[in-house]
């Protein structure tokens, strides 16, 4: 027989204020002072009405035709003829109250366990199928939740009336796994859990008992546990109390095996989660340079760990881990992949995330030695970038001591190289050394040992073009190896960063010409030599031109006035202006400095050093070239001294930094500066700057070095942009 207990709940001729439900089974309502909800629920003949409270100043009624229970927790109520109970719960304050409703209660179930050969009829229950659907460990527990409990199947219930007790029995397979949740009952009840096959019967020793007046309203965690079947067959579940009559209702499902949880193709450096029940074996990608992190933090697991290996499995050992612990584990040197498999755990999650530590990001480990000649595969060797910082590992877990990288330098046969590495992270723990390698015979022309300075390692030598060396080794190999392979302790991290100088280039190489290389030789000679003077000659034009125009815009006086004038008169347009205002920023830097400043106006700034003139001036915002952006003219004069590596830095005081989006005459610009190179004494010029953002203000600074010291020069007047016109 199908017992049917449901929490769903028939509102007829209820009152307001209406009841919210969660978790398909917890009636949640809001109730004024000296209020009351009501409503009314049909029935079964013989079954019991459970009514069960959490609040603080509420009581409860359930009310027949010639009977009643009242309280202000638990009460319940036996129906002996189908009829209509009448429910109603009260309070003395205004309070929020909770309260489940189980009605169809009934002692229903066998009183008489069936042996393994005798003929029973299956009970039905809610199937899990996929664990990821049941589970949800952000919750801080195994246990299945179930939202939903308008699923019969799922919500059991009954009574242990009397010192028989109460079998059901759930038709199985290998490997699945039954899972009961206590939520209610009135006494002190057990569950204990048989498996059978067609001739033998085991019990399982692991008991489930619930305490006397338990309710899962009462904010504890629900009482769970699990049974996984070792074959084909059926669980036999016997419900026992001492004391009847004791009603119950629970959640029991059973989840089906999953034998395989594949996790091929996941990249698993953003970590994985592994839910199941009883067994299963997850495959997933795995190289020799990524250690497996592996955490249960919810339950003991029992696993291992096998790795792939010349295309057979290496199994692993098998390992305990509680709760809360964590594992590391290491690949073997050529393995492909890995597999996790856990056995014989009713229920497991298990997190997973891969850690990479390979040398210079090469998805290598680099080798511990030289190759033995040039002429072999050295692809094993990880390439230094003599342009970049790489970084890498001494990878101690592994016995991980000592680090071989190849560089290689190009030029002429007999060209000069010099080869800087500057090493940072552990130093006082590692060593460095270079080899310099005959291209010919493999053989070691040089080396060279590190030094150690306050805060790295310098190792440098001078090479010859070709394939050479660097090392980076642990000082005391030995005392750093004490532990077994594998073990989890801290790596040795380093950072190289290269320097590479080119100090001879040598004997270029020489071959005989032939007769047509010389004469064709002598053509293109002639015909590049022209083409190599026409920018010369532009050159030159355009200087006479620009030094014209000059004398031509000098006439012209307040120059960014008269800008505005033509665009408000509508006598030019903006395109042409902007044409025209290039064409003055180069021609305004061939005028004496004074007539520069003449042309454009009285400048909005004005800033004189003893070695430095800057001014700066406003201009009409239609002149800019990108949209929204606010359009500055800058002029410098260097009066004395040379600057190098100067750089314009335009600084807001206030509000987010500004950003360079354009910059005539053309030189580069980064973020919040424009990069100007080398200023030598008498230099002159005038910029157009376009600067993005919305600070009220900017200060402008020229920085560098001087005569080969740095320095900088700020204008002290910081510039506002809500002068403008």
């Amino acid at each position: 027989m199908i017992l049917v207990a449901t929490s769903t709940l028939p509102l007829v001729n209820a009152s307001n204020p209406e009841p919210t439900v969660i978790e398909g089974r917890i009636f949640v309502v809001s109730l004024d002072q000296n209020n009351s909800y009501e409503t009314t629920v049909d029935v079964d003949e013989n079954s019991f009405i459970q009514l069960t409270l959490n609040c603080q100043a509420c009581t409860g009624s359930l009310t027949g035709d010639d009977t009643n229970a009242s309280g202000s927790e638990r009460m319940e109520l036996f129906s002996v003829n189908t009829t209509t109970i009448a429910v109603n719960i009260a309070t003395t304050e205004t309070e929020t109250v909770q309260f489940t409703l189980h009605h169809g209660v009934m002692d229903a179930f066998p009183h008489v366990r069936p042996g393994p050969s005798d003929a029973s009829s299956h009970h039905p229950i809610g199937i899990c199928t996929e664990a990821a659907d049941c589970m949800d460990t952000l919750r801080g527990t195994l246990a299945a939740v179930v939202d939903d409990s308008t699923d019969l199947d799922m919500l059991q219930s009954g009574v242990v009336n009397s010192s028989a007790d109460e079998y059901m029995t759930i038709d199985v397979s290998s490997g699945d796994t039954l899972e009961w949740q206590w939520l209610d009952t009135t006494e002190e009840t057990a569950v204990t859990v048989y498996f059978q096959n067609m001739t033998d019967e085991i019990m399982f020793e692991t008991t489930l008992t619930s305490t006397t007046g338990h309710t899962e309203l009462n904010g504890l965690p629900i009482p769970v546990e699990w049974w996984t079947a070792p074959d084909y067959g059926r669980f036999i579940v016997r419900i026992s109390s001492p004391v009847f009559p004791a009603l119950w209702t629970a959640h029991a499902m059973i989840h089906t095996n999953v034998p395989t949880t594949p996790l091929i193709g996941q990249d698993l450096i953003y970590g994985a989660e592994l839910l199941g029940h009883g067994s299963t074996i997850s495959a997933f990608d795995w190289n020799e340079t990524q250690a497996l992190e592996l955490h249960s933090r919810l339950g003991q697991i029992t696993l291992r760990v096998d790795q792939l290996l010349n295309g057979s499995w290496v199994t692993g050992q098998s390992d305990t881990v509680e709760e809360g612990e964590s594992r590391t584990i290491y690949p073997y040197p050529g393995n492909i992949g890995g597999r996790i498999v856990i056995s014989d755990v009713p229920v497991f999650s298990l997190e997973l995330q891969t850690n990479e530590y390979s040398d210079n990001n090469a998805w290598l480990d680099a080798p511990s030695h030289l190759p033995a000649t040039l002429g072999l595969d050295n692809t094993s060797w990880p390439t230094i970038n003599l342009t970049d910082a790489s970084s890498g590992e001494l990878t101690l877990a592994v016995h991980d001591t000592v680090d071989t990288y190849r560089f290689v330098v190009d030029g002429w046969e007999d060209s000069v190289h010099f080869i800087q590495f500057t090493i940072t992270g552990n130093i006082s723990e590692i060593e460095a050394q270079l080899w310099d390698i005959d291209q010919l015979t493999s053989e070691v022309l040089d080396t060279a040992p590190s030094v150690v300075t306050s805060d790295s390692l310098r190792i440098s030598m001078q090479v010859g073009r070709g394939t050479h060396y660097l090392q980076i080794r642990a000082i005391n190999s030995s005392a750093l190896t004490q532990h077994a392979w594998g073990s989890d302790v801290p790596s040795i991290d380093y950072t190289l960063t290269p320097s590479y100088s080119l100090i001879d280039e040598g004997e270029e190489p020489w071959f005989p010409p032939s007769e047509d290389a010389v004469f064709w030789g002598g053509v293109a000679r002639w015909v590049l030599g022209t083409a190599f003077l026409i920018p010369g000659v532009y050159l030159l034009v355009h200087l006479q031109r620009s030094r014209t125009y000059g004398r031509e815009i000098f006439s012209k006086k307040e120059r960014l006035a008269w800008y505005r004038t033509r665009l408000d008169s509508g006598e030019a347009n903006v395109h042409a202006s902007q044409k025209d205002l290039v064409r003055a920023l180069y021609a305004g830097a061939q005028l004496q400095w004074e007539d520069g400043l003449e042309t454009w106006g009285k400048p909005s700034l004005h800033h004189r050093t003893e070695g430095l003139d800057l001014a700066v001036w406003r201009i009409d915002k239609r002149m800019a070239k990108t949209p929204g952006t606010w359009p500055l003219v800058l002029g410098i004069h260097v009066l004395d001294g040379e600057w190098d590596l100067a750089a314009i830095r335009f600084d807001a005081p206030g509000g987010a930094a500004y950003t360079v989006r354009h910059v005539e005459p053309r030189f580069l610009f980064q973020g919040e500066e424009v990069f100007l190179d080398t200023l030598k004494q008498g230099h002159r010029m005038f910029l157009m700057v376009e600067l993005e953002g919305d600070a009220p203000a900017v200060d402008i600074e020229l920085n560098g070095r001087m005569d080969t010291i740095p320095f900088a020069s700020r204008i002290p007047t910081t510039f506002t942009r809500d002068e403008e016109e």
